[in-house]
């Protein structure tokens, strides 16, 4: 068995690590240390940890706080350094840290192995293990800082965007061919990253610009390996040898598509699919085994794409349920409400207490007021500074109302949910802040258990205006060369919209320009358009073709009387809506009789009611 695991290669693993010579041992209260020499004394004090010293030196900021762990940053003279903070907040975690050792020392020693593999990751200089009774409790892992490193996800959303046209595309095209190749090494070595994406990524652009990968958070790191290889990685701890598990055979192709599809799902969303097709190209040549047929392959990651994207939306859709990271549930005298963490605990108090209260308080403007709804723009404290926030009252209109609300949801909590959907989908509407529910005295009322009236507070976009007075109000008054222009620009944005929120799986039924807000400068280069007045929001997955349809004619009659808008124009407006264009795979010609079919039946059913159609 030892000629066996000595068989087994190990190249750039031979010096131990948290062991001597290089790693002095030190105990403080109930947690040892293994620290690197030159580190001993920068680090640990004669409490342990100087924590609380760099904390009040002001040395020491919090980077992520979370039940299971606590990430902070010191700036010391030697050097920047992350503190992981592993936490074991319930009995799961406990159990796994006993059988499966603790992530700390888990983290440092994946280290050793993506820099025998070539992949540039963090430099462990600490582990501190708590342990009562030899069992393993809290943990800490001390590494470098990588200098000039960003997170990807915030290299890609919040810095790129900023440089100019050419230098952006440069370093975007780079910068998939060399994520291609971090991930193709990972792969062929038979590493699956289980958490994978960009927010595990750090980036650096060098002078030629050049990107610089590097991976962190390697607890997440996974090594595939056949049965013979686990047994021959006990015997090799029995025998003294902690390396032993190294290599493992390459990723097969059904599994690089299954991980490759937790990298694409947030890219799917923010790159266009030349840059995603590029990654693939640099991938499968980077890859040392045969490549598969490329279409099949892509095909299949883009439906394990959606499939993973599916889950993972409707699970950040319930987060507006209940008491969590995000939102809060509050409950009062006869009301409840479930509020963003964003809104002040005593606003949300107040409100519970008398929710028509912001009605009546000075500088709110009452924007609607309808037997259906009323509508105002008032101010309340979010993240502690006074916001301007569109506040909403579902009025019940007849007596029965509320009963229906034990069969179906209530047009506030609709609009409340269908809100979140659109935030998980990175679909633009206005950021929810708040939903209450008040009922009534028993016995007063037959339905007094059940919500009567709802509200529903949102963030006021500013700069904005509602497409319908802009196209009414605002566009007949611009030359006519400047007019056709910007129905043109407004066209493909419209478009643009409607196939994120269909590709998506989402309808909305009373979807009409007057709930659409154009934002900012309606005249810059980038249009941007928002959902509102979400009642009518609906997820199903797969979305028929009757539902698009549907949507598609109650915009197009909002939009029948714009001036010097032609049927040229719907029709770019469908070309630009459809995938492939105007060809024979979309089937363009049914669409548009179905949707001038839809519209005539709308157009007819509010004549005989005696609507005006808005």
């Amino acid at each position: 068995m030892r000629w066996l695991i000595r068989k087994i290669p190990r190249p750039g693993l031979s010096d131990p690590l948290f062991e001597p010579p290089g790693w002095d041992w030190a105990r403080t209260g109930e947690v040892g240390w293994w620290v690197r020499s030159d580190w001993h004394r920068v680090l640990l004090g004669p409490g342990g940890l100087r924590l609380d010293e760099w904390r009040s030196s002001g040395r020491l900021t919090i980077v992520n706080t979370r039940p299971h762990r606590v990430v902070y940053r010191v700036d010391l003279p030697e050097g920047a350094i992350y503190v992981k903070h592993f936490l074991v907040p319930g009995l799961r975690a406990k159990l796994r840290q006993w059988v499966r050792r603790g992530k700390g020392r888990n983290e440092g020693q994946r280290t050793r192995y993506l820099n025998a593999i070539g992949v540039q990751t963090i430099t462990p200089i600490a582990l501190g293990e708590q342990r009562k009774r030899r069992f393993l409790f809290e943990n800490f892992l001390i590494t470098h800082a990588i200098s000039d490193a960003v997170p990807l996800n915030e290299f890609v959303e919040n810095r790129l965007p900023l440089w100019p046209e050419e230098h952006r595309a440069r370093v975007r095209q780079r910068l998939a061919v060399s994520l291609a190749t971090l991930t193709a090494r990972l792969h062929d070595s038979g590493f699956v990253h289980q958490d994978f994406h960009p927010g595990n990524i750090l980036v650096q652009i060098g002078d030629d610009d050049r990107p610089q990968l590097a991976m962190i958070d390697l607890d997440a790191l996974r090594v595939t390996r056949p049965v013979w290889q686990f047994w021959e990685d006990l015997a090799g701890r029995a025998l003294g040898e902690s390396d032993a598990r190294h290599w493992s055979p390459p990723l097969t192709w059904p599994e690089a598509q299954l991980n490759l599809a937790l990298l694409n799902h947030y890219f799917w969303l923010r790159c266009d699919r030349s840059d995603r097709y590029r990654f693939l190209r640099a991938y499968l040549r980077a890859r040392r085994c045969s490549p598969p047929d490329p279409t099949a392959f892509a095909r299949g990651i883009e439906d394990a794409t959606r499939a993973w994207a599916e889950r993972l939306w409707r699970r950040w859709g319930r987060r507006c349920h209940g008491t969590n990271k995000y939102f809060k549930a509050y409950s009062g005298d006869r009301t409840w409400a479930v509020a963003s963490r964003d809104l002040d605990p005593a606003t949300v108090r107040a409100l519970l207490a008398d929710p028509d209260a912001v009605f009546r308080r000075e500088g709110t403007v009452i924007l609607k007021d309808s037997r259906t709804t009323t509508v105002a723009e008032a101010t309340l404290e979010v993240r502690g500074r006074p916001t301007r926030v569109i506040y909403k009252r579902f009025n019940k209109k007849r007596w029965f109302e509320p009963f229906l609300t034990y069969f179906r949801p209530s047009s506030g909590w609709q609009s409340w949910q269908a809100a979140q959907h659109l935030a998980s989908r990175a679909i633009p509407t206005p950021r929810n802040l708040a939903f209450l529910a008040r009922l009534r005295r028993f016995p007063r009322d037959l339905f007094w258990y059940l919500p009567h009236e709802t509200y529903l507070i949102t963030v006021k976009e500013e700069p904005s205006i509602t497409l319908g007075d802009y196209v009414r109000k605002v566009l007949p008054g611009l030359p006519p060369d400047a007019r056709r222009w910007q129905i043109r620009r407004l066209t493909l944005a419209l478009a643009r919209l409607l196939r994120m929120l269909h590709e998506r799986s989402l309808s909305h039924r009373d979807l009409k320009a007057a709930n659409l807000l154009l934002l900012g400068d309606p005249s810059s280069p980038d249009v941007q358009l928002t959902v509102i007045d979400l009642a009518g929001v609906r997820l199903i997955h797969p979305l028929p073709r009757h539902r698009q349809v549907q949507n598609l004619a109650r915009l197009n009659l909002s939009l029948v009387n714009v001036t010097d808008r032609t049927r040229t124009d719907t029709l770019r407006f469908l070309r630009a809506y459809l995938n492939w264009g105007l060809s024979p795979r979309n089937d363009w010609k049914g669409f548009w009789r179905l949707i001038a079919e839809a519209s005539r039946t709308k157009m007819e059913r509010n004549e005989r009611r005696g609507r005006a159609l808005s």
